[in-house]
């Protein structure tokens, strides 16, 4: 059974707040809401992935002025327009058994089942398409085998795992983002002479919203 790297986790300080650029008017937390709202809107829609949602949620939750706020939401349409009408969506299922799995963006609408007997499953879900409601369940079975999720910097993570003779680790970096606006990963089910392991693709990634502000505030 493979053995992913462990992330290195030591966080980067974040970006010093500065003073706002002369002409610059603060935004309010009614104004950051409202953005919070339509990326929202966005995600029904179908326009974010999950990583999208998770780094402009908290770049809306963290903009300081007005300006920094409208680029979160720039090349989204002004107004939310009603999802187009399309098959029923059905709860994606990937099973490993004596043998390997790998797959990316894997859909999330109804969540996600995955099980692993005697083989690996590695699920990268960073560009996968945001659900949404902006939570998805993943439902997991390590049987003599391990299960590995790669998820975008800045979600919430809820795991409410057992296990038997097997290991749980959730090697993800805390979100810096409101609990109310943040996209949240819930991860179910059990261990059983196997691991679950929940962590980024890449150890030393700096989250977006730290470039998005440093290329403003420099």
């Amino acid at each position: 059974m493979t053995q992913p790297q462990r992330p290195d986790l030591r966080k980067e300080s974040g970006p010093v707040p500065t003073a706002p650029q002369p002409g610059s008017v603060l935004a309010s937390d009614a104004e950051r809401e409202e953005m919070i709202e339509r990326l929202r809107e966005a995600t029904a829609e179908g326009r974010l992935t999950l990583e999208e949602l998770a780094e402009r949620f908290e770049a809306a939750s963290l903009a300081r002025t007005r300006e920094e706020l409208a680029s979160v939401g720039r090349d989204l349409p002004a107004e939310a327009t009603p999802p187009a009408a399309g098959a029923a969506s059905r709860q994606r299922v990937f099973k490993a058994l004596f043998g390997d799995l790998t797959t990316s963006s894997p859909a999330l609408e109804e969540g996600i089942e995955v099980t692993a007997v005697l083989g690996d499953v590695t699920l990268d879900l960073c560009a996968s398409p945001a659900p949404p409601s902006g939570a998805v369940t993943i439902a997991v079975r390590a049987i003599v085998g391990d299960v590995h999720l790669l998820l975008p910097e800045g979600v919430r993570v809820e795991m409410q795992c057992s296990k038997v003779f097997g290991d749980l680790r959730d090697l993800t970096r805390a979100h810096s983002g409101p609990d109310s606006a943040t996209p949240v990963v819930r991860v179910t089910g059990s261990a059983v002479f196997g691991d679950i392991v929940l962590a980024h693709p890449s150890s030393d990634r700096r989250t977006y919203w730290q470039k998005w502000l440093d290329e403003r505030r420099s």
